[in-house]
């Protein structure tokens, strides 16, 4: 199910629950630009725990490579730091895709460890929140992320009146079978986990009631 909360809060191994293919309370109905990739993707409901994680900042147009070298970095710091690494690494959107432009998403990649961690350079430590998530895989690789944001929040969330308690998108790369590289992007399958805690939109106030 979807939660729902009336109070804003900050932002986010798997355990994977498979339950209902379309979260209650979804549109029964697909939007005009969600209709031609529902096929695609399949969805399932999955419980993610809250852990504390190396981050380090990713360009808004990263590539596999990229990615690969952050991801990389952060190890090395969990190895001098004599951290546990808990799951393999992942990265995450700074975002809501329902709501803000592309320009202002915000990329970092993640790696979640147990330890006395502690910030170096341009890699910090974070909590990322887990709970109930939407699990859907692409394998399409990273340039089909935009149409799966599509239909995640096209039809497995509740649309208009609704918006993410917590605009924090974590994503993990997997690597087809038998394959030592990841390049191109195109070759790889890419997770997304997007978290099930919604919030009721604020309604505006006329212009004469805020002023007051």
């Amino acid at each position: 199910m979807v939660v729902l909360v009336d109070r804003p809060t900050r932002m986010s191994s798997d355990e994977t629950t498979p339950k209902r293919p379309r979260v209650r309370g979804a549109p029964a109905t697909v939007p005009p630009a969600a209709a031609e990739v529902t096929a695609a993707y399949s969805a399932e409901e999955t419980w993610r725990q809250t852990r504390r994680a190396l981050v380090a900042p990713l360009e808004r147009t990263f590539t596999l490579a990229a990615l690969r070298d952050a991801c990389a970095r952060l190890a090395e710091l969990a190895a001098r730091q004599r951290l546990r690494i808990l799951e393999e690494p992942l990265f995450g959107l700074k975002g809501d895709p329902s709501e803000d432009p592309p320009h202002l998403w915000g990329y970092e990649a993640v790696l979640p460890i147990h330890g006395a961690a502690r910030p170096e350079g341009e890699m910090s430590v974070a909590r990322i929140e887990g709970g109930l998530h939407l699990a859907a895989v692409t394998p399409r690789g990273l340039g089909d992320l935009r149409d799966l944001y599509r239909y995640m929040f096209g039809k497995l969330l509740p649309a208009k009146k609704q918006q993410l308690l917590r605009p924090y998108i974590l994503h993990r790369v997997q690597r087809p079978a038998g394959s030592r590289e990841c390049e191109p992007d195109e070759a790889v399958a890419v997770a997304v986990y997007v978290p099930a805690v919604l919030s009721i939109k604020p309604v505006p106030l006329p212009a004469n009631e805020a002023e007051a």
